[in-house]
């Protein structure tokens, strides 16, 4: 016990000793400060069932000394062991508790309001989001193709493969860098639930229930805010249409692709090609028709796709802007719920 009150010294004060920290304190310290308290409750639980089954075992004894009869020397010696251990016992109930009370007040004073902060920033993000990919789309909408036979100079050729390979290179970073944050995304919020629910207390259920699913949070009981806004933060999250967009982006990529891949079949030598000069003039003539014909063509789907690609951006955006505002919503309902009825949830 000693040593958990002395770990848990000014303990709170080093959320603001980075640099760049969050207003409600460093997000990463918090996180890192509940690893280390659970982990203690780990051990000091792991420690109890030791203590446990050793006081089990010698309360068993000392019935079963009762019960031959056996002298009192005997009896009286294996009753000071079992005092011993059950005082053993109940300073590690006091441990775990004091630990467990010093996780709530981390997760109620300090991770909570981290998470709101995060959520009025992600709400910031979307609304420029929005706006950004908003103004894009209609860009690319109005914009226009010009069908003129000088797109299909030699010179231009060369230019546009090289400007349809930069475009493919950043379209998959792109959508490489956009799946990577719909999966972090999506694992942060089911590790935040996920620990949560292991600190409710779910009641005993007979074998006739078993496969009933049990709420969470309890509907009985108010449970703190932080329960229902991881609950509904994950909760919303499914319906964002990430793959919308992912087939879209994919849609661009194999569009540039081909072109470039196209551009270089027309550009490869032809074997047998004719030496002689009028059909030499009349098959340049022919090619460069072509070439104009597919630069334009490309031109037109190019812009066909990147106008739902940033439709879909801008759909994204707007679910992600309301997501993150209703979820901010329910969870100020929920603050007002918790005040009014006060704390009732069985959490451990």
């Amino acid at each position: 016990m000693t040593s958990i009150m002395k770990d848990d010294v000014d303990d709170s004060n080093s959320d603001f000793v980075e640099e760049f920290a969050m207003v409600s304190g460093s997000h990463s310290s918090t996180l890192d400060r509940l690893h280390a308290w659970e982990r203690k409750l780990y051990d000091e639980i792991k420690a109890s069932e030791n203590v446990r089954k050793a006081y089990d075992e010698k309360c068993n004894l000392l019935r079963r000394q009762f019960a031959r009869g056996l002298n009192a020397q005997v009896i009286d010696k294996t009753r000071a062991v079992v005092k011993d251990l059950h005082s053993r016992v109940s300073v590690v109930i006091q441990a775990v508790d004091a630990i467990s009370k010093r996780i709530e007040k981390i997760r109620d004073e300090e991770l909570q309001p981290q998470l709101v902060e995060l959520i009025q920033g992600l709400i910031r993000m979307w609304k420029l989001m929005l706006e950004c990919h908003h103004k894009q789309f209609i860009t690319i909408t109005l914009a226009y193709h010009v069908k003129d036979s000088t797109s299909a100079r030699q010179g231009e050729h060369h230019h546009h493969r090289q400007a349809a390979m930069h475009l493919w290179n950043e379209m998959d970073s792109f959508s490489s860098s956009f799946r990577n944050w719909v999966t972090a995304h999506k694992s942060y919020v089911e590790a935040l639930n996920a620990w949560l629910q292991k600190c409710v207390l779910q009641p005993p259920q007979d074998r006739r229930r078993r496969k009933r699913k049990v709420s969470f949070p309890p509907r009985q009981a108010v449970s703190p805010p932080i329960f229902i806004l991881c609950g509904d933060w994950l909760a919303r999250t499914e319906p964002l249409p990430a793959d919308e967009l992912c087939r879209s982006l994919k849609d661009v990529m194999q569009l540039l692709r081909g072109s470039f891949e196209h551009r270089d079949e027309q550009n490869r030598p032809r074997s047998g090609e004719s030496q002689e000069c009028g059909m030499l003039e009349n098959s340049s003539e022919q090619e460069a028709a072509a070439k104009s014909g597919s630069c334009a063509a490309s031109a037109e789907g190019l812009q066909s796709r990147l106008t739902a690609v940033l439709d879909r951006l801008t759909k994204f955006s707007e679910a992600s802007l309301k997501c993150y505002e209703e979820l901010k919503q329910n969870y100020e309902m929920a603050c007002a719920d918790y005040r009014r009825v006060g704390p009732n949830a069985q959490l451990a």
